[in-house]
């Protein structure tokens, strides 16, 4: 599991009195003015399926997550699970996620009607497929960088970033 979260600090432009408030938001190259350079929430489920040398299936689940508000926080998740058959990587994904606290009723909700999306468009588990949803907004001109977080991380969302808005556009167009 992998995951990032960033909320962009609040920026009073007239030194820290907060009963200046009024003053908030009020210089635009202010560095504290950072977006998230993608708004919206999208997902993506994914099931590679692979045959074992001994003849054996292992499928694969990978689901990704992304959601960014305007000047305001984010969150970039990426889980996977592993199995002998899709049920099983479905089970192994969800308790991943329940492990380390990103099984939230609105994400389980998500993931149950992605996973019968799947389930339908891979023939049972047979073959590989991927499932997308949601809405982002991608604010361009190369590569986001998200301040007040590392080189890793920022790559790592920047990934999530494409790989979701790739998926949505390959969706768009099916």
């Amino acid at each position: 599991m992998t995951s990032v979260g960033y909320v962009v600090p609040p920026n009073y432009t007239v030194g820290s009195d907060k009963s200046q408030a009024a003053n908030k938001n009020q210089n635009p190259s202010d560095p504290n003015q950072l977006t998230t350079g993608a708004y919206g929430n999208a997902f993506e489920l994914a099931l590679n399926s692979v045959t074992n040398s001994d003849g054996t299936t292992t499928d694969t689940l990978t689901y990704q997550n992304y959601a960014g508000q305007t000047n305001g926080s984010f969150s970039a998740v990426s889980e996977t699970g592993s199995g002998g058959d899709l049920a099983t990587a479905y089970q192994s994904l969800l308790s991943a996620m329940q492990a380390n606290g990103e099984a939230s009723d609105a994400t389980a909700a998500q993931l149950k009607g992605a996973f019968s999306q799947l389930e339908s468009k891979s023939q049972g588990g047979s073959a590989d497929a991927t499932v997308s949803g949601g809405e982002m907004l991608v604010v361009a001109g190369g590569p986001i960088q998200f301040k007040g977080i590392s080189a890793y991380q920022n790559g790592f969302v920047d990934s999530i970033i494409n790989d979701l808005t790739s998926q949505l556009q390959h969706d768009s167009m099916a």
